[in-house]
């Protein structure tokens, strides 16, 4: 199955990542059973993130997050304009692995506990943080 031939309803009055972790939620708590994963490793707390168990189960969703973002750099290959061979860059293989790449960051979100609120609050100081880098020259 592929994107394509898939069918998703975005609900345009409600927060979007709040409708992505909530989706994502739904399909974590059917991995764990399938999966045998314990709900207290799939969602998290953050003042728990230093224990052993909920760092290597961290550290695993970073490692499979890591090889999505492989993907969307074979799926991005034809980026360097350098290339003497060039292909056509397929729009759709792309989305498909941001998506991946997506969900392995709201699973990793849901294990250690941050919240859609928490990530959009820390994601806009960052952006924040970073304007004042360029302003600055940093």
């Amino acid at each position: 199955m592929n994107l394509s031939d898939t069918h998703a309803k975005v609900d345009k009055s409600k927060d979007l990542l709040v409708q992505m972790f909530e989706k994502q939620t739904e399909v974590e708590k059917e991995f764990g059973v399938v999966e045998g994963v314990p709900e207290r490793l799939l969602f998290g707390k953050l003042e728990h993130i230093s224990s052993p168990e909920t760092c290597k189960y961290l550290h695993e969703i970073l490692w499979r997050m890591t090889c999505e973002i492989h993907e969307l750099a074979v799926a991005t290959k034809n980026a360097k304009t350098w290339r003497q061979s060039k292909y056509l860059l397929d729009a759709n293989e792309m989305l498909d692995e941001v998506a991946d790449v997506s969900i392995y960051l709201m699973n990793f979100c849901l294990a250690a506990g941050i919240t859609p609120e928490k990530l959009t609050e820390t994601v806009l100081k960052k952006i924040e943080v970073n304007r004042q880098r360029i302003k600055t020259k940093y």
